[in-house]
């Protein structure tokens, strides 16, 4: 089917956009909840934030049929010295699970120091993968900007298995070693190919960081849309495209990036020059957001998107940060030009909407 704004659709893949600010409703919360209780054998689902009613009832629905079980981060409010950590959240996942009758299905995962369980997937009966940026809360359901994918394969299933096997281990909460990465699967559906990437287990890990800039030094066109950027490799990288002509472009949070760049503690220690693109570049425009609340309502551009030479997509929960490195983390780096066309569509009507009616750039 045809690439719309809203959603895209192939065979085995399914992605869903949202944008409260452009206009743009995939509805994420309905399709999500159908995907839950849509299982017929089980469920693996690895959450940093849950507090949408609509996702707590699919799941005590699930419960009653199939093997659920959850990963959740339970460890305390977290921050980091000189700034508050992009995308925090209060305690309260472990409140809502106890309150639904679901803690029992669950197990925290207290990640060590400043770090988080910051994935968002499913895996459904062994077959199918549920992804993408958005937490499943009112405001990364029904406000924030962000994209969510259901993909049918089982050899996808069997690596977001793996990760999920690994993150409710013992080994993954008090690791001996560093973890070793292992091969990266290519999975083929039809006309697109993914390779899914996973970072975690309280040990710093440069697999995702390499494979992205190793992209991004090869293209030539460039669309970012990033609720931060401020890991040291990621920004090398795209300093190549600051000359005036290079086809680059992209969409920013400005508060998150005011975070990274003028950290609350003091200055920021990365050279300011490699935030050129958060400098009033008129290729990069920023959304009208707000500072994070500890209520519901945090409306974020909360997308971790790269398109890439029309043909290339990176997504997944990964922030473009030195500290999502250590978090627990997955990305998909897809080659699909017809996949990237919708992105780019989804690109297109924020960078409008944000052109017209968006924050400033440099965030002050």
């Amino acid at each position: 089917m045809p690439a719309s704004i809203t959603t895209f659709s192939a065979p085995s893949v399914d992605v869903y956009f949202f944008s409260h600010r452009a206009n743009v409703d995939g509805q994420p919360s309905k399709h999500l909840a159908q995907f839950i209780t849509g299982a017929t054998k089980s469920l693996d689902v690895a959450i940093y934030d849950l507090k949408h009613p609509d996702i707590v009832k699919a799941l005590q629905t699930a419960a009653k049929k199939v093997k659920l079980r959850i990963a959740y981060d339970g460890g305390p409010v977290k921050s980091v010295k000189g700034g508050t950590m992009a995308d925090p959240k209060p305690a309260g996942t472990e409140q809502v699970l106890k309150q639904a009758g679901l803690l029992k299905y669950a197990t925290s995962i207290h990640v060590a120091g400043r770090h988080l369980m910051h994935s968002k997937y499913i895996v459904r009966d062994g077959k199918q993968v549920w992804t993408g940026s958005g937490n499943w809360t009112h405001g990364g359901l029904d406000l924030q900007d962000n994209n969510y994918l259901a993909i049918q394969s089982p050899a996808l299933a069997a690596a977001y298995e793996a990760s999920f096997t690994y993150l409710i281990s013992p080994a993954h909460a008090h690791p001996t070693k560093p973890k070793v990465a292992g091969k990266v699967p290519v999975i083929k559906l039809a006309s697109i190919t993914m390779s899914p990437y996973f970072s975690g287990g309280g040990v710093e890990t440069e697999q995702l960081e390499i494979a992205i800039v190793d992209r991004i030094k090869k293209a030539k066109k460039i669309r970012l849309i990033a609720m931060l950027v401020s890991d040291q490799g990621i920004l090398d990288a795209l300093k190549a495209f600051q000359p005036a002509g290079k086809d680059i472009r992209g969409i920013l949070d400005p508060h998150e990036m005011k975070q990274v760049m003028h950290p609350s503690g003091g200055k920021s220690k990365k050279n300011p020059a490699l935030f050129w693109f958060a400098n009033g570049d008129k290729r990069f425009v920023a959304a009208p957001t707000h500072a994070y609340s500890h209520s519901d309502n945090n409306d974020f551009m909360h997308n971790k998107i790269m398109i890439l030479d029309g043909k290339t997509l990176v997504v997944g929960s990964y922030n473009f940060s030195e500290n999502a490195e250590s978090n627990d983390e997955n990305i998909l780096i897809i080659e699909s030009a017809a996949m990237a066309a919708a992105y780019q569509k989804y690109f297109d009507a924020m960078f409008a909407q944000y052109t017209k009616h968006g924050a400033k750039l440099p965030p002050i």
